[in-house]
């Protein structure tokens, strides 16, 4: 019997209601092309800047030109007073601008400290974070050179005691795991997650929430085995809706997969465990699928957002912080994340063992109410 309502499932997901199927597989397959052509770039570059150079010398327009070699920046004008160069930013003809003080070479070759003005519009903060880590390094290395130069002069050091004595303390920054700080590897994984979610709780809303059809070849049948065996195939192809979803990302995108196997199946079996048995539950507090998809769209933006993805929980407030405890995202975003991208996730046996006993506690009161609602939906039809 058991196997018989999984079968008559399959037949309504692939054969009598495909929306279901596309649901299902569609949602987060689709979100893997739609973002990773999206983040593909990997960074922001070629960002539009003007200058504004008071100085107009070799040395300012060198500093200049270090920007121009950057591929993160693209000069598309030359202005001559400060209005002109906030107005550029204001009207988001330029989203940089690269500011030169009056006396720039002078104050340098007498030994004052010049500074040099970067603006960027950080009402977009990808393009303002990478304006600001980048104009950094290029100024340092400018900075260093100029003073390099200057103690060969000045000193009349050789270039290798120049540059120690310039730069005595050397930075040197690395960065694991993601070395150029992409975007691609950290939000594709995060969203294509989401998609998974909600493409599993429309369909499951739909098997639910038209419920008549089982009423003739089960109506005999135990409820709680009813329940398990609708859920069974959209766990699955959760299941396998995750596999190929990273198989995607992995052959399309190059995103990496640093990590074991068998644990990246384990979570993402608990995960669609997860979401499978609170979809149910949060299906039955429904009388029509309508009102179930509202609420899915309402649910999924705090979902993400909560899930300490984009955000980390540590620095939530602390009812942000409890309440993202209880969005099955919280437990599998971070972990894939650091599987994929890292090899290795620290929590992942929290997180897997949290979406387990979320997915059973959720799963046992599903199926006592699905028993209470199935018996009294048969004794109506057996009244009509």
């Amino acid at each position: 019997m058991f196997w018989q309502i999984c079968k008559q499932e399959l037949y309504w997901i692939f054969r009598k209601d495909p929306r279901r199927a596309f649901y299902l597989f569609g949602s987060s397959l689709f979100y893997v092309i739609l973002f990773g052509l999206l983040y593909n770039p990997n960074l922001v570059n070629a960002i539009p800047t003007v200058v504004y150079d008071q100085d107009q010398t070799m040395l300012s327009r060198a500093l200049v030109q270090a920007f121009d070699d950057s591929e993160r920046y693209h000069i598309v004008a030359y202005v001559t007073s400060e209005e002109e160069m906030n107005a550029a930013i204001q009207n988001k003809t330029a989203h940089a601008a690269i500011s030169v003080p009056p006396n720039f070479a002078r104050d340098i070759k007498k030994g004052v400290s010049s500074q040099v003005l970067v603006s960027a519009n950080g009402s977009n903060i990808a393009v303002g974070n990478a304006i600001i880590s980048s104009a950094q390094e290029i100024i340092a290395t400018f900075s260093a050179r100029v003073s390099q130069e200057l103690a060969e002069k000045s000193a009349g050091l050789l270039p290798t005691s120049a540059a120690h004595y310039s730069a005595p303390v050397a930075f040197q920054l690395r960065v694991l795991n993601n070395p150029n700080l992409g975007y691609l590897n950290f939000f594709v994984l995060g969203v294509v997650m989401a998609a998974l979610q909600e493409g599993i709780l429309l369909a499951l809303g739909s098997s639910l929430l038209n419920d008549k059809h089982d009423a003739d070849q089960f109506g005999k049948a135990n409820p709680i085995l009813l329940f398990a065996g609708k859920l069974l195939p959209y766990w699955l192809g959760g299941i396998i809706a995750f596999a190929c979803s990273l198989l995607l990302s992995v052959a399309l995108f190059a995103i990496p997969c640093r990590g074991n196997l068998l644990l990246l199946f384990f979570l993402g079996a608990a995960f669609t465990f997860a979401v499978t048995a609170l979809g149910g539950l949060a299906a039955l507090a429904f009388k029509d699928e309508v009102d179930f998809n509202r609420l899915l769209l309402i649910y999924a933006v705090p979902a993400f957002l909560y899930s300490g993805y984009t955000w980390p929980q540590q620095s939530m407030d602390q009812l942000s912080f409890w309440l993202s405890f209880t969005f099955p995202m919280t437990y599998v975003t971070s972990n894939l994340r650091s599987l994929m991208v890292s090899g290795y996730a620290p929590n992942l046996a929290n997180g897997i063992g949290s979406l387990l006993l979320m997915g059973s506690v959720a799963f046992c009161l599903a199926g006592v109410v699905y028993q209470r609602q199935r018996r009294r939906f048969l004794a109506q039809a057996g009244e009509e």
